[in-house]
């Protein structure tokens, strides 16, 4: 599948087993979704933030707070990129199965009327995809995100990277690495003309963490792993770098 999602989350779900499983891939894929968010005349961040917290209030209690339950939220603040005036900020949500996302989505249609006729914004894309984590930050927190568009190697699967990266982000963590990692597959709400294969999330608790992780591992260690020589073997490239802070709603 060659096609991109443009702006992506980086929730985490799942947990490492202790011993010899550490070094298999314990995450399963999730649901995940992206809503572009552009703000409604005259309104602003500070209106998004409380028409957040009605929103998790409601999604907390009661029949949707059963609905809901395994629901995750946040919003994503541009940092560095391209073209950040086409958007003001990013609602990203994750469920951990198809159907319990899509019974979400159906009850929100049905029942969340009132909460989205006061939404402060309006999204001209949303996005649905696929996400698999690679791994998490020690504190299991995210703060800091970075995503680039990636493209496999000749012949190499999403499978096959997937466990490459995976080796090398436990080996990577052994030695001092505090960054967490997702791959990311687009379904739907793409841009068209895109052709890359998935979306890279790396991630840290902070800013700060991601400043300090340069220091503490890629300027020392992040290209002698043989974890990592596996995984460059393997091929492809990634480009387009952005970042965002990411402000949490519901988890």
């Amino acid at each position: 599948m060659k096609i991109l999602l443009t702006l992506c989350m980086v929730f985490t779900m799942g947990i490492y087993a202790d011993g010899h499983e550490k070094d298999k891939p314990t995450y399963e894929a999730n649901k995940a979704e992206y809503y572009v968010n552009v703000f409604k005349d005259g309104k602003d961040m500070d209106d998004l933030m409380k028409w957040s917290a009605k929103w998790a209030k409601w999604a907390s209690e009661g029949e949707p707070g059963e609905v809901f339950k395994n629901y995750n939220s946040a919003i994503l603040v541009p940092y560095y990129g391209h073209s950040l005036n086409t958007f003001d900020v990013i609602w990203v949500g994750s469920s951990p199965s198809p159907e319990e996302h899509y019974v979400g989505n159906d009850y929100w249609l049905k029942n969340g009327g009132k909460l989205i006729d006061d939404l402060p914004v309006t999204f001209p894309q949303v996005i649905d995809t696929w996400q698999r984590t690679v791994s998490e930050t020690p504190d299991g927190t995210a703060g800091y995100v970075v995503y680039s568009d990636c493209k496999l190697g000749e012949d190499v699967t999403n499978e096959q990277f997937y466990n490459a990266y995976h080796a090398y982000a436990h080996a990577a963590q052994e030695h001092g690495d505090v960054a967490g990692r997702k791959m990311i597959w687009p379904q739907t709400g793409v841009e068209p003309g895109w052709d890359f294969d998935f979306v890279q999330a790396v991630f840290t608790s902070s800013i700060a963490d991601y400043g300090k992780n340069w220091t503490n591992f890629w300027d020392k260690k992040a290209d002698t792993l043989p974890e990592y020589e596996a995984m460059a073997a393997l091929g492809g490239s990634c480009t387009n770098e952005r970042s965002f802070t990411i402000v949490p709603v519901k988890s």
